[in-house]
């Protein structure tokens, strides 16, 4: 039997944010190993900002999560600043580093812009 306290934590770390157990009552039919199993897989996507080559955080991901996309949108420096100039495809670059990072010492610098990292969360 999971804890009340044990599904929240679970629940807040999956895809639905905790919004799977607001208003509904679990009555104990999942065994903990079960509910991991199927919160495992989540897609989540971090935007952080760009920067020079090496490494980058976002929060969340873990070392044995896989990496799905990395893409940099380049913004064009005119106004608005948010103007996107160009957008790469940078997946093949970036390695899962550590908890936490992502990294692509001796790739390509992202100063200019900013990543949308896409990652499937393979660690409950």
């Amino acid at each position: 039997m999971l804890s009340k306290a044990e599904l929240e934590s679970l629940t807040v770390r999956s895809a639905l944010g905790g919004r799977m157990t607001r208003g509904f009552t679990m009555a104990g039919f999942l065994s903990k190993t079960e509910l991991e199993s199927l919160l495992a897989g989540a897609v989540r996507t971090a935007v952080i900002n760009g920067g020079a080559a090496g490494a980058h955080a976002v929060t969340g991901i873990e070392v044995g999560d896989e990496l799905i996309s990395v893409l940099h949108f380049a913004r064009d420096g005119g106004p608005p600043v948010d103007n996107i100039a160009d957008l790469e495809d940078l997946t093949s670059e970036f390695t899962i580093s550590d908890a936490d990072e992502i990294d692509n010492t001796g790739g390509t610098a992202t100063t200019d812009g900013y990543l949308v990292v896409t990652y499937s969360d393979l660690k409950p």
